[in-house]
């Protein structure tokens, strides 16, 4: 271990990272013992000079980790009665209906997040009095969603607050307050002398408040959100634009250093302190302490700064930013000498230099997006073929709004003819970004398998670490051997075996609505509704087909569906179905005829017209044969009901999923007049699995119906509402009746198979 002088980190950053990974497994006693039990035997085996002391000293860095985490266990009072708290804000996000306040509250000593009004002002360093009932954060209910407690987790927050009672307290002089008033006065010239400053903002600050969703997608979209994160680059063209102003300044190359350094670190507290800021402040420096010394190899250094994080903040491994900045920097690192290689194959005369310069460009940028293929999957659940490409268009003008936003953040007014000049740059940057955008050339995937993910970075590095060595040498055979065995682990890799696929029907949690997912055995999609909020959240800006239904199509690899079913147009089953037609390209959509004087509705419509969706209103008798066997039959309605309680209740399409002997009914919201109705025309069957009516209802409550169909399983697909469902009655009926009853608002979303005849519940939603 301590042989080797000059690469003394390589192992430490891994091992420890490991140990805080796998703290979430294992109690920090057992890694407090065998601390206790191996550190000697390691001093013992260090001072007889024995190689094996390596191996237990990463042992004992990974029990370093488990400690390093246990050391931030979350914490939350066991109280039924409300609490009256005082906090200090260390971190402030408007949402779409609300704002999440992280405050630091000293009387427990621990972090909260609270939900506030928008209208509530706060700065970071406020301090608020607020009282109310602390709660676990919400778990993830739909695979692919967002996980807000990981989230919060990440903050080193688990318990969450929605105060009844909320006051901000006078404000004290103090740095954090002080820090806020100059962002608020950076951003405040940025306004002032420019027409669209939040993408300037975005870019110097890393806020992004002033981007629209429409911006912030497009971004996404092309994967280069990135660019919007202070980073490496950031902290490089800020560090030039120093070192040139201070060139002339009569101070020795030192105090430059430390000038240069100190300016950095108030740059990386200006906008925000996010760990891939603070990764490129350590990496300058490390790099300006090491000027004209003999340095350390870039991997060491790498993990160097990785352990110092770590370290100083043990949740910083569950950021993404944290992730997906040492997974790109570190992969760029490693393959670098390789490119380096490849790059002097072409001619060093003036053009093949050039071509030289512009091949290492766009290998480098081919490396960090393969370097974060794994993570981008889990995250995102799509690739962005188009990001090498975008991300080396986007840099020049990213580049220049950098710096030009920061002279005119900094100087104002006298900087104000940038303004213009930044307006034309952003406008140009928005415009290239929509014209990328139209490819769509998105790949859908679901997240990668663990030891796929595994083996993808062993790969990775391995050749990586293979191109590094001093004794291979490149040459056209050496790259033709590459290329030719490359292409054959492609066609391996990219031909699927068809082996035999179950069918699937999933019940996502959309809260007090419908959305189900049927995936075939041939990959063909059927969605049947979409959700939907009341229209009191819609003004307000939440969209479950946005936070849920999308997120959960692209987790599962969606990229097409082949038919949409609207089981009928109510809000809670047809408003998230519009981010999914604008999302998502659709074969055919489906639906009983009936109309609604409802935004929603007009809405709906006017996306088929411009999608040119083919669309066909279907009745009772009709059928769908989709591939491989699979049949959708619609039993009701006959013709459309009037007069009854809820014409667009009871005018919801039935449908029979059936495959290989086994069937599924769903209902929508049919009440007791349209079930009756069914059960007089006929056309019934037993089934093993139907889907409650109308969320659990009283009013859809038939006895006769369940006499019928026989279920073994009953989904109830509801959430909170003031309506009483599931009504009690349905619950007892079901549970006397022998029927398997499962709701989304305690199970969250819930899936079956039909697969070689047999009918099952997966154990995890797919």
């Amino acid at each position: 271990m301590f042989q080797n002088r000059t690469r003394p980190f390589l192992p430490v950053f891994p091992l420890l990272a490991l140990g805080i990974y796998l703290s979430q497994f294992a109690a920090a006693a057992y890694a407090a013992w065998a601390g206790a039990v191996l550190t000697p035997l390691w001093l013992w085996l260090e001072f007889k000079g024995r190689g094996s002391a390596r191996y237990l000293f990463w042992l004992l860095l990974i029990a370093a980790g488990c400690l390093l985490a246990a050391t931030d266990a979350g914490y939350l009072p066991e109280c039924d009665q409300p609490l009256a708290l005082t906090g200090r804000v260390l971190d402030c996000r408007p949402l779409s209906y609300n704002q999440r306040v992280i405050v630091f509250v000293p009387e427990l000593k621990a972090r909260l997040a609270l939900h506030l009004p928008l209208d509530l002002e706060l700065i970071l360093g406020d301090r608020l009095w607020f009282r109310g009932h602390l709660e676990k954060p919400s778990r993830t209910r739909n695979p692919g969603e967002f996980d807000y407690q990981a989230y919060l987790r990440s903050q080193g927050v688990y318990a969450v607050m929605e105060p009844f009672a909320c006051e901000l307290l006078p404000r004290k002089a103090s740095a954090a307050l002080a820090l806020a008033s100059l962002q608020a006065r950076f951003k405040a010239n940025l306004e002032r002398h420019m027409q669209n400053p939040g993408l300037a903002a975005a870019l110097v600050l890393g806020d992004r408040s002033a981007l629209s969703p429409e911006q912030l997608e497009v971004w996404e979209q092309l994967g280069i959100t990135h660019l919007l994160a202070v980073s490496g680059t950031h902290i490089g063209l800020f560090a030039a634009a120093l070192w040139l102003a201070l060139r002339w300044v009569p101070f020795s190359k030192n105090s430059k250093t430390v000038a240069v350094c100190a300016v950095l670190l108030f740059y990386v507290l200006l906008s925000g302190a996010k760990p891939s800021a603070w990764r490129a402040w350590l990496a300058a420096v490390i790099a300006a302490g090491g000027a004209g010394r003999r340095q350390l190899d870039g991997l060491h250094v790498w993990s160097l700064i990785g352990t110092a994080m770590l370290v100083a903040n043990p949740l910083y491994l569950w950021q993404i930013g944290f992730q997906l900045s040492f997974a790109a920097s570190g992969g760029i690192i490693l393959w670098r000498p390789l490119i380096k290689k490849l790059a002097a194959l072409f001619p060093q005369r003036t053009v093949g230099r050039w071509l030289g310069r512009i091949f290492s460009a766009i290998a480098v940028s081919i490396v960090a997006q393969l370097s974060l293929v794994p993570l981008i999957l889990h995250y995102f659940s799509h690739i962005a073929l188009l990001a090498p490409a975008a991300t080396l268009l986007m840099v020049p003008l990213a580049a220049a709004l950098m710096v030009g936003g920061m002279f005119l953040g900094v100087f104002g007014s006298l900087a104000a003819y940038l303004g213009s000049v930044l307006d034309v740059v952003a406008g140009l940057a928005d415009w290239l970004c929509r014209l990328l955008a139209r490819a769509d050339c998105n790949v859908a995937a679901p997240p990668m398998p663990a030891n796929w993910a595994l083996a993808w970075y062993l790969a990775f590095a391995g050749i990586g670490w293979i191109g590094r060595r001093q004794y291979i040498r490149i040459g056209a055979p050496t790259v033709r051997r590459w290329v030719n065995w490359g292409l054959v682990a492609m066609l391996a890799v990219s031909v699927p075996h068809q082996f035999a696929r179950p069918l699937e029907i999933t019940f996502l949690d959309v809260g007090q609505g419908d959305c189900i997912l049927i995936r075939t055995p041939f990959r063909q999609h059927i969605l049947v509704d979409g959700g939907g909020d009341s229209v009191y959240w819609q003004e307000r800006g939440r969209n479950v087909g946005m936070t849920t239904v999308v997120p959960y199509l692209r987790h599962r690899g969606v990229r097409h569906i082949d038919l949409v079913i609207s089981s009928h147009p109510h809000e809670d089953h047809l408003h998230g179905l519009l981010a999914v037609l604008e999302h998502f390209s659709v074969g055919m959509i489906i639906d009983s005829g009936q109309t609604h004087t409802s935004p929603t509705y007009r809405k709906y419509l006017e996306l088929i017209m411009e999608k040119r969706i083919p669309y066909q209103r279907l009745r009772a008798g009709d059928q769908v044969l989709l591939r491989g066997g699979v049949s959708l039959s619609i039993l009701h309605p006959h013709q459309l009901l009037s007069g009854t309680g809820s014409d667009l209740n009871n005018n919801s399409l039935v449908i029979r999923l059936a495959y290989q002997g086994r069937s599924v009914l769903l209902t929508g919201d049919i009440d007791r007049e349209g079930l009756e109705d069914l059960l007089k025309r006929g056309g019934l069957t037993p089934v093993d699995l139907v889907k409650v009516p109308h969320h659990g209802s009283r009013a859809a409550l038939v006895p006769e119906f369940y006499q019928v169909v026989q279920p073994r399983h009953a989904v109830i697909s509801v959430g909170r509402n003031s309506f009483g469902h599931p009504h009690p009655d349905v619950l007892g009926f079901l549970e006397l009746s022998g029927i398997t009853a499962l709701r989304t608002d305690q199970e969250g979303a819930v899936s079956f198979y039909i697969w070689n005849g047999l009918f099952g519940r997966y154990s995890q939603a797919r």
